[in-house]
């Protein structure tokens, strides 16, 4: 615990996969994703208090299982940490890293499970000084409940 005392704060690592997790969540409205089921009520909350799954699959089973209110509009969304060009801040659409170019097509973006593998890319990439990396939802696939 002394040597992490006797360090500059400012070069901690920080484990950011440990703070902003990946996979999928459920969106129930705009900007508003399932957390838990309590007292017969839906309880929903941002991204970060979200329940989230592992795979979409995962999700998909939940909604058929636990949320089968007719008329429910649910979207499976992907969570995933992606590259997004510095010119974005200046631009009407963000412009994502797809592997060989920078592109504001909302379908193409690699998206990656970790934000160390993210950073590997970017490095790799030679996108240290054009780029930057952020976590972003992916709305997937549209389910209704139906009678």
């Amino acid at each position: 615990m002394e040597e992490l005392l006797r360090e500059d704060p400012f070069e901690w690592k920080v484990d950011l996969d440990r703070f902003f997790r990946t996979g999928y969540v459920i969106e129930l409205g705009e900007g508003m994703y399932y957390q838990k089921y309590k007292d017969r009520k839906i309880i929903c909350s941002s991204l970060t208090g979200a329940k989230q799954f592992e795979r979409e699959a995962d999700a998909e089973t939940f909604v058929y299982c636990y949320l089968g209110y007719v008329g429910l509009k649910v979207i499976l969304c992907r969570v995933g940490w992606v590259l997004l060009s510095l010119e974005s801040e200046s631009m009407e659409t963000e412009q994502y890293w797809d592997g060989s170019q920078f592109t504001g097509d909302i379908g193409k973006p690699l998206v990656f499970p970790g934000f160390q593998e993210a950073k590997a890319c970017q490095k790799k990439s030679g996108l240290l000084n054009v780029s930057m990396i952020d976590l972003r939802v992916f709305r997937g696939k549209e389910i209704v409940m139906a009678a």
